[in-house]
């Protein structure tokens, strides 16, 4: 149980490869940024489900024809929405907010726990109750540890935002540049479901964090080609009725904030996606 952790493992059980990478000394350092990245809570849930068997309770996204081509359609959508005006008006909108809030964010990021430090900077940036906000920025401002109670909904992105012709869901992840930990990405199965809505496009906002140095932003479709080529995909993380979730490697978030790079690779892109369907 979360709440009675003991216990061992047999060695047959011991993985001799996880997500391609083979599970030797030379690649450990590889392996614990992927643990680093889902976190104690995270670790410690998947760890639980698989002792105990828990039964499922999720189900996989199913695609008839009509929905399959417009997720299969999505890489194009993204190039088109990064080639027009809302693009800018949406790094705009999301800089504007982070500029704000660059002070509490910069408090925030010392958070040790990885999820709550997370989920702050996520809520003082896309936050829709303005007054709880409010309450996050005192207790940051003000040096108090015992921050107010708030919840982050569980969908696929941070911040929705429509447009005339697209419906934008953006993840906003911070990354600590200075720490070599792999963040987090997406449920495959809730991407699928989102990029199956007409005009549906789906990014990720890193904010990067260096002590005693200003913020640095990027916005970034989830096909830009080296962070799609960077994505491993976990299915231990997940219920045994999902697809799984999916996670990056540190190194090329550092990148992609220090030179935002909006170059997609359509069918490689398009090859992803029959991947995961087929998952």
């Amino acid at each position: 149980r979360k709440d009675n952790i003991r216990g061992s493992f047999n060695g047959p059980d011991i993985l001799r490869a996880f997500a391609g990478i083979p599970n030797e000394p030379a690649s450990f350092e590889r392996l614990f940024a992927i643990h680093a990245g889902i976190g104690f809570d995270g670790n410690l849930a998947r760890l639980v489900e698989a002792t105990n068997d828990i039964s499922p309770s999720g189900v996989k996204h199913a695609l008839d024809d009509a929905a399959l081509d417009v997720v299969l359609d999505a890489p194009a959508r993204a190039v088109q929405f990064i080639q027009s005006a809302d693009f800018a008006r949406l790094k705009e909108d999301l800089d504007a907010r982070v500029s704000r809030f660059t002070n509490e964010i910069l408090v925030a990021s010392m958070i040790e726990n990885v999820n709550v430090r997370g989920r702050v900077i996520e809520y003082l940036i896309a936050g829709s109750d303005e007054a709880l906000r409010e309450q996050l920025v005192t207790a940051l401002r003000s040096g108090n540890r015992r921050l107010p109670e708030f919840k982050t909904e569980n969908t696929l992105g941070d911040y929705r935002r429509r447009f005339a012709t697209f419906d934008t869901a953006t993840d906003i992840k911070t990354k600590i540049l200075i720490l070599s930990s792999n963040p987090k990405a997406y449920n495959l199965d809730k991407m699928l479901e989102f990029l199956r809505l007409e005009g549906s496009v789906f990014l990720f906002y890193f904010v990067g964090v260096d002590p005693g140095k200003a913020l640095a932003t990027s916005l970034v479709s989830m096909f830009q080609e080296t962070l799609l080529r960077s994505t491993v995909v976990l299915r231990h993380w997940s219920g045994r009725n999902s697809r799984g979730v999916t996670q990056f490697e540190g190194k090329i978030v550092n990148d992609l904030i220090a030179r935002p790079d909006s170059q997609i690779d359509i069918d490689a892109s398009v090859g992803f996606l029959n991947m995961v369907v087929a998952l």
